[in-house]
Parts: structure tokens; C-alpha cells; sequence
């Protein structure tokens, strides 16, 4: 078990912000991170207000240019999972799939994990052809794909997905939730259809496809939607199961300001900080996590100061 003075978990905007500014105050954070450098932002088709870009960037681009960032900085990031993160006496334990580590301070920046569709039935293999992330589906060609969703994020994914396949969205509600600006887009794309006030109860697997059984009207039409694959975006929660331990099971009871706010620390001293999605409810922007991260490194930085 290695001591170490910072650990940052989670290389999304947040996480590589956060690894960046401590590599300029010459401190070499352990960065951890269970999925591909980038987080979410890997799933986003353009990202149209993060400075510096005034045509707009895809995100998977992005993401790479932040990961290309850490690499010319010498900062490594080890491709493991954290499965449990403990108080031990003036350190945190963090227990990973290869091992354990020690760190004085931690920087939590796991953002956020795909709700699921709970309520609604699944019948034979449909299950395999519901997806909670866009990035599986990317190189698909010539598909019938259904989203469930009306938020921004559903409209995003419609029109990465668009380019090769037709999509339907489909929002229970009677108004889309989403920027104006990508309603409109995916209304002029010709392979996009938005069909509102109609709730999916049951999906089926019917051999290499699947059938949405929906009702609209206050349930009294019934109609059907056949599809290749489904996609939910219904809406996302922090991802902080290693922290079950702490918090009773995901934000419930956590001790100090991270109580229902879940703002930057964890308690006056304790050393655990909080950057971006995993902390920032509905704002999910990139900016905003880059900001967390580099505010949480340097508030690390003026910790570790004090303690010389």
C-alpha cells in the first residue's frame, strides 16, 4: 500500500482539470479512472460553449485533447476501479480492483451514472438492446433506434445518431425538456421524429429487434414502436457508490456540507473534495467541471502548504 499525498478519482473534465493544476503546483496526483479518459463528456456530439471554440467541438475530441493534455504533462492515469474509500486515522484508504493505496487528500470527481428504466417491463432478451449510453451505439449504420428521454441529452444523442440511422424519440410528457436550439436541429434533420405524450410500459425482445408497447392519452390509445436498439436518457445521479460505507448507500447521510448539497468538502480538515458532475445536480457542463477541478486542486495545494 503506497502513501501518497492526493488521489484523484476520475479522469472526466473535472478529474483532468483537477490532476493538471496539481501538476503545476508540483504536486503528482494518483488519478484513477474505471472507464476512458473523458467521462461523459466522450458521449456529447458538440460542445458549443466551452471557450475557445467558437464553431463548436465534438466531444469525443474534446476528451481527447484533455487526455492528450495529462500525457504531456507525464501524468499517467491507471485504468482501475475504486470499490471502497475509507477514514483511516490523518489518511483515506482507497481499495481498488488492483489493490490498495493511501492518500492525505482525495479528490472525488466520479461524475454521474444513467438512471435506469425501473418502470418499465422487459420481456425475453430486450434487456441486451437497451442502452444507457449513447457511445455503444456511435458506429451504428442503418439502424431503427428509439430514445426515451426528452432532455437535452436525448435530442445530443439523436443527433450524433442521425447522421446514419432514422431515430425516434420518445417523451411520456407533453413538452421537451431540452434547449430549443437542439429541438429545432433535430426537427430539420429529415432522420429524427418526436412523438410526445406517450409513456413506454413494456418492451419486448422479438428476435433481432424490439417492440415498445406504449400508451398516450392518459392510456387510452395503444400504440407500438418497433426498433433495433433503445436508448435511455432519463436522467443521471452521482455515481458514488464507493462511498457506500460513508454514506449509507449513496448521498444519504453523509456527515458535514456534502449533505444534500453535496458541495466541495467533505468536513473542515478531513481532506475529501467533490468536483464536478458528481456534485452538481442538473448543471453538467464542461466549463463547470473544469472550474471544480481546478478549485478543489488548489484549495488541496493550500492545504498541503499549511501542513509543511
Amino acid at each position: 500500500m503506497r502513501n501518497r499525498d492526493v488521489a484523484v478519482i476520475g479522469a472526466g473534465p473535472a478529474g483532468i482539470a483537477a490532476a493538471i493544476q496539481l501538476k503545476r503546483s508540483g504536486v503528482t496526483p494518483l488519478v484513477i479512472e474505471g472507464n476512458e479518459v473523458g467521462g461523459l463528456l466522450r458521449s456529447a456530439n458538440l460542445v458549443e460553449n466551452y471557450p475557445g471554440f467558437p464553431e463548436g467541438i465534438g466531444g469525443k475530441e474534446l476528451a481527447e485533447r484533455f487526455g492528450a493534455h495529462l500525457a504531456s504533462l507525464g501524468l499517467d492515469v491507471r485504468h482501475d476501479e475504486v470499490l471502497r474509500l475509507d477514514r483511516a486515522g490523518p489518511v483515506w484508504e482507497l481499495a481498488t480492483r488492483d489493490g490498495e493505496e493511501r492518500a492525505r487528500f482525495v479528490i472525488a470527481a466520479t461524475g454521474t451514472k444513467p438512471k435506469q428504466l425501473r418502470d418499465i417491463e422487459m420481456e425475453g432478451d430486450a434487456a441486451r438492446r437497451v442502452y444507457y449510453d449513447v457511445v455503444p451505439l456511435a458506429n451504428m449504420r442503418g439502424k431503427r433506434i428509439a430514445i426515451i428521454g426528452a432532455g437535452d441529452a436525448a435530442f445530443d444523442y439523436a443527433l450524433r445518431l442521425s447522421g446514419h440511422n432514422t431515430v425516434e424519440i420518445v417523451n411520456r410528457g407533453n413538452t421537451f425538456r431540452c434547449l430549443s436550439l437542439l429541438f429545432e436541429r433535430c426537427r430539420r434533420s429529415g432522420a429524427v421524429s418526436y412523438l410526445e405524450g406517450t409513456a413506454v410500459n413494456k418492451i419486448v425482445g422479438a428476435e433481432d429487434r424490439v417492440v415498445l408497447h406504449c400508451t398516450a392519452g392518459g392510456g387510452m390509445a395503444e400504440s407500438r414502436i418497433d426498433a433495433d436498439y433503445v436508448l435511455a436518457a432519463i436522467g443521471r445521479e452521482p455515481a458514488l457508490g464507493f462511498m457506500g460505507n460513508l454514506s449509507g448507500g449513496e448521498t444519504a447521510g453523509l456527515p458535514g456540507n456534502l449533505a444534500g448539497g453535496l458541495t466541495a468538502g467533505l468536513h473542515a480538515g478531513e481532506g475529501l473534495f467533490l468536483a464536478g458532475d458528481v456534485r452538481n445536480g442538473t448543471f453538467r457542463q464542461t466549463a463547470i467541471c473544469v472550474g471544480d477541478g481546478v478549485r478543489a486542486a488548489m484549495e488541496v495545494c493550500e492545504r498541503l502548504g499549511g501542513d509543511t
